[in-house]
Formats: C-alpha cells, sequence, structure tokens
C-alpha cells in the first residue's frame, strides 16, 4: 500500500504539469507550438481556428472534443490552430492569425468582435470560415462540419 501511495505522490506533477498553461519541455524540443503555426502544412486543406482564453469557461467544454478528434482529422488534411485571446490584446491575436495564414479569414469571421470559445473552419487560402463550432456543438456535429469544409476545400 505504501508504494502506491509513493507512486502516486512521485507522479502528481507530472500530472500538474500536463495542466498547467506552461510550455512543455516536449513542444520546445520539437520547435513548434500547437497552438499558432508559423505556416500551413503542405498537405493542409482546412485549417481549424479555435480562439481561446484561459479564463473561457466554454474554450474548456469544447477543447476536449476537438482533441479527442484531432489526430484523425489531421491525417484527412485539418490542421489545429489556437488563437490565444488570454490578454485580450487584439493586435497580438491577429499576429497569431498572420502567422497562421488565416488573418483575413479570421477578422472577416469575427467582425471586429472577438469571441473565445469557438471554432472556425477555414479552407487553406480562403477568406472565409465555412463553418463555425462552439461549446452546443455535440462532438458527430463537430466531425460533420470539418468533413464537409473538406469537401468544400477540394
Amino acid at each position: 500500500m505504501k508504494s502506491v501511495i509513493t507512486a502516486a505522490l512521485l507522479s502528481l506533477p507530472l500530472v500538474l504539469g500536463a495542466c498547467s498553461k506552461a510550455p512543455t519541455n516536449d513542444r520546445a524540443a520539437k520547435g513548434a507550438s500547437t497552438d499558432v503555426m508559423s505556416e500551413v502544412k503542405m498537405d493542409t486543406k482546412v485549417v481549424a481556428v479555435m480562439t481561446y482564453a484561459d479564463w473561457c469557461g466554454s474554450c474548456k467544454i469544447l477543447d476536449p472534443k476537438i482533441t479527442a478528434m484531432q489526430a484523425a482529422m489531421e491525417k484527412q488534411g485539418v490542421q489545429f490552430v489556437k488563437l490565444d485571446y488570454t490578454d485580450k490584446d487584439a493586435d497580438n491575436f491577429y499576429a497569431q492569425a498572420k502567422a497562421a495564414g488565416v488573418e483575413s479569414a479570421m477578422r472577416t469571421a469575427l467582425d471586429g468582435n472577438i469571441k473565445t470559445g469557438r471554432l472556425y473552419l477555414v479552407p487553406t487560402g480562403s477568406d472565409s470560415a465555412v463553418a463555425m463550432v462552439d461549446k452546443t456543438t455535440t462532438p458527430a456535429q463537430i466531425k460533420d462540419k470539418m468533413v464537409m469544409a473538406l469537401k468544400e476545400a477540394g
């Protein structure tokens, strides 16, 4: 029993580290952030853009739904990007969007009113989003919207 408790206590920093917002050494070692990519990958057909903030309750509901299907959808040509609005800095938000190649589409979709807790599906090279997902969207509906966006992207 003592060894089980000891093992659990020793693994606690690993579990807590996974929940923190600080970047991990693994992410830094790979040289790319999972939040904002500096360029769209060659095989990307659709960019799924999450407008995110640490304080956003809707983000906390939506994020696990997206994470659950991320690997499968990446194989089909969807690239996932998070634009951080935690500090409510619009200039920084749009700079992140520009780095991800979706600035024009996000400016059009948001129309000057940045809202967090949403996922916008933007075909590569498009100036507009073809679909939007929020916390009320079911995982099946999210997948359907992504498949539809992939079809529209060609």
